[in-house]
């Protein structure tokens, strides 16, 4: 067997090709690179240029563009124009290809990275061996993944690979160069195309409903956020599993401090923020306990024990944080059935995406800016406690569906009005969940009071600071309605719709 190995990663690649050899007599060709690399591990292997007999140049640019190379991957053995060819020009016959690229991606997640770097690491070679190997997988393998060394080393000390098998690899080879193009294009992108990696993950449970079928992928290296989370305990996810539990992550680790979170169809109806974790779950919950049964709940630091205990005195169906006390993992895999996520935080930005009629609609993330800054638009200021509520109740009308109001006490959601048609219902709602709970409080709005009849209702609420948008043509009625209640209001100037 005549082997042809370039890789950037090299992961196992000794131990396989030593295994390999174990198995048949091989012959092993290189670049340069991985040559000295082979070597320094005991391996004989022949370095490319000298198979060639010609030299790489152009500082590395050119290292396997050669007839020999090519003709000897390209080579079908049933062809016999081809075997005539293949002996009258000494061209010898390569049954591997183990290739992976340049790290590309790697090298432009990089702070400051200069154009001229990435070009350097555009690979030019190693795909058209790759796609050389994979238009003659009837012939040759080809590996692109250290994860499938193995497999192919259990079907070769069973004989051989099966066709379907060097197909699957062909497949899978022609994915990593398609993928490996779109991110030098989506880099280089001048037109604003959009080509997106992803990588399949797996089959769902079920989809939306239990008759939808569902799948999940996952960026290319990336391997934070809720996609990538460590699955400890529980039953399969399903796609509302995942949209609520990914609800949850990104709402927890939007605040400071202890943060919890409760969500129920990606809607936060229970969240607070306090010094210690318990507190803040037990503020949480009983922001409205009603709602709570059945939720997702989000953490921003280690589960304790104690909040553990409280857990499960409650039907809960998945609690997602950054990591588990092990004793609080012990009291919480006690149920079955509790999925508990252990989650990566997510540093990376990706685009949100929506998939609608026709093709998809993108927009950057909806991040709140820490450093704008509120305008008093009331003759009443609000204190400096308010203005802590009035800034948590912001963040949080962020993460509710539109029309969206919050109204929030001591760093806790108490109320919540979500996705009503008109925003008069939605303060009516937040109120009705809030109770005696509302007076005092702090009421948020995603978008301005298109009229008065909406803080109307809020004053008999017995709210005492209002933050919203401002940019309605009722704007001088709105204020002048909390004057005469005198309440305090905040503009913004952004509006935080979430649909």
């Amino acid at each position: 067997m005549r082997i042809l190995v370039s890789v950037s990663d090299k992961t196992n690649i000794s131990d396989f090709l030593k295994e390999l050899q174990n198995i048949e007599d091989c012959e092993i060709i290189s670049t340069a690179g991985t040559y000295s690399h082979l070597l320094s591990n005991g391996i004989s292997v022949e370095k490319l240029s000298d198979y060639t007999n010609f030299p790489e140049i152009l500082g590395g640019r050119v290292k396997s563009l050669h007839p020999k190379i090519y003709g000897g991957i390209l080579f079908d053995r049933d062809i016999s124009d081809h075997k005539t060819q293949i002996q009258e020009l000494d061209i010898k016959p390569i049954d591997m290809v183990v290739c992976n690229l340049y790290p590309f991606q790697e090298v432009i997640t990089e702070d400051k990275t200069l154009l001229g770097d990435a070009i350097e690491n555009i690979d030019i070679g190693g795909p058209s061996m790759i796609r050389a190997a994979a238009k003659n997988f009837e012939s040759v393998v080809v590996l692109v993944d250290p994860n499938d060394y193995e497999t192919v080393l259990k079907n070769l000390r069973k004989g051989s690979l099966l066709s379907e098998e060097r197909m699957s690899l062909a497949q899978k080879a022609f994915q990593h160069v398609s993928n490996y193009d779109s991110v030098i294009s989506n880099y280089l992108n001048i037109e604003e195309d959009l080509r997106l990696n992803l990588k399949f993950k797996g089959d769902l449970r079920y989809g939306e409903n239990p008759h939808q079928k569902g799948s999940i992928y996952s960026y290319e290296l990336d391997d934070s956020g809720v996609v990538n989370s460590l699955q400890l305990n529980g039953k399969e996810m399903s796609y509302s599993n995942y949209l609520d539990a990914d609800s949850a992550f990104k709402v927890a680790n939007s605040f400071d401090q202890h943060c919890v979170t409760i969500v129920k169809h990606t809607n936060t109806c229970g969240l607070s923020q306090k010094k210690n974790q318990l507190d803040a779950f037990k503020a949480a919950f009983e922001g409205d306990s009603l709602s709570a049964f059945g939720g997702i709940v989000g953490f921003n630091s280690e589960v304790s024990l104690d909040v553990a205990k409280l857990i499960n005195e409650t039907f809960f169906e998945i609690i997602v944080a950054p990591s588990f006390n092990p004793e609080a993992l012990k009291e919480l895999k006690s149920k079955k059935s509790l999925r508990l996520l252990k989650v990566k935080s997510n540093d990376t930005q990706h685009k949100s995406i929506k998939s609608i009629s026709g093709g998809l609609i993108v927009q950057s993330n909806n991040l709140i800016d820490e450093s704008f800054k509120f305008s008093v638009v009331t003759d009443k200021k609000p204190t400096l406690l308010e203005l802590d509520d009035i800034n948590f109740a912001w963040k949080t009308c962020s993460f509710i569906k539109s029309n969206a109001i919050v109204l929030v006490k001591d760093m806790t959601l108490v109320g919540m009005g979500a996705g009503q048609p008109n925003r008069l219902m939605s303060v009516k709602i937040a109120g009705e969940v809030a109770g005696d709970e509302s007076i005092g409080s702090v009421l948020a709005s995603d978008a301005f009071f298109p009229f008065e009849d909406a803080l109307e209702q809020a004053v008999k609420l017995g709210i005492k600071s209002v933050v919203q948008p401002g940019g309605s043509i009722n704007d001088k009625k709105i204020i002048d309605s909390a004057n005469k209640h005198q309440i305090s209001m905040v503009f913004t100037g952004q509006r935080r719709f979430l649909h």
